[in-house]
């Protein structure tokens, strides 16, 4: 039981990392259609631009906001060079425009940082034991503010006018236009909140699981497994997903083998595929006649 309890509660740290990456995608599929292959980066290079704060003797706070920051901005940017000047943005062109951009951010991390993986200085260092069960404060660190921000994008986006005004955009683009809702400024918002999430996520998981130029590609590809499994358009079906998806690997590892950890994910998007293609957690649609 005690086994049990610590793989439980390791997945669910782990599993709130892949959440925070799966709200980026969903953050930006819900307003614009496109699939940001460049998400698991955002966290990637958050990673790195904290460690390299750091050492340079800045402030462990001050390195993780400036590494949010820069992040944020460099999703902004990448919005408007890349994605803006489209005209008409289909998921196969988003796929190519944002796996170059996924690409070039890692030739540009290994040439920066080099090829090393390092982890960040936790939040707060150690932990303590209950029932048996280690638990690091930095998981801690991790399930609180990761439900902090999972709580603040979905009560944007499912609460307020602004948000819900985003969300009109890919559902009725010619309305949302009609009464004056600007799909640019929508899309460049939705950048900016899938940079800043996905940054945040960036920061919490380096201290555990490390960061190097190449983690971007775990972290993403499993963050869009988790967003799929809510059908990329819920930020509830989002969260749910990665805390499903890290508690599956971690009993996988566990109980099967460590091998088969990461092949988990990706046997669960064949069968959500396969059997619901709107997502575990996702609506599907229905007409009425």
């Amino acid at each position: 039981m005690t086994d049990l309890l610590q793989l439980l509660f390791a997945g669910l740290s782990q599993g709130a990392v892949y959440a925070l990456v799966a709200i980026g995608f969903v953050a930006i599929f819900t307003v614009s259609g496109v699939i940001n292959l460049a998400q698991g980066e955002f966290a990637a290079l958050a990673g790195l631009v904290a460690i390299s704060a750091v050492g340079s003797g800045l402030p462990l706070l001050a390195a993780v906001v400036l590494a949010v920051v820069s992040v944020a901005l460099v999703a902004v940017i990448m919005e408007r060079l890349v994605i803006f000047p489209v005209k008409r943005m289909t998921t196969l062109v988003s796929l190519i425009l944002t796996l170059g951009v996924s690409t070039g951010l890692k030739a540009l991390m290994l040439l920066v940082y080099g090829p090393n993986a390092e982890g960040l200085t936790p939040l707060t260092p150690g932990g303590f034991s209950v029932a048996g069960v280690s638990i690091r404060y930095q998981e801690l660190w991790i399930l609180l503010i990761a439900g902090l921000v999972s709580l603040a994008v979905y009560w944007f986006y499912e609460r307020t006018l602004a948000g819900k005004s985003l969300r009109a955009c890919a559902e009725q683009p010619v309305a949302a236009r009609l009464v004056g809702i600007s799909l640019t400024k929508a899309s460049l918002i939705s950048f900016l909140i899938a940079g800043t999430v996905g940054a945040i996520a960036g920061v919490l998981a380096s201290p555990i699981y490390f960061t190097s130029w190449e983690s971007g590609l775990t972290l993403g590809l499993k963050g869009f497994v988790a967003a799929t499994l809510g059908g990329l358009i819920s930020v509830r079906g989002a969260v749910l997903g990665g805390l499903l998806l890290g508690v599956l690997e971690t009993l996988t590892a566990g109980y099967i083998s460590t091998g088969l950890r990461d092949a988990v994910a990706f046997l669960l998007l064949i069968i959500v595929l396969v059997a619901r293609p709107a997502g575990i957690f996702g609506r599907t649609a229905e007409a009425r006649v």
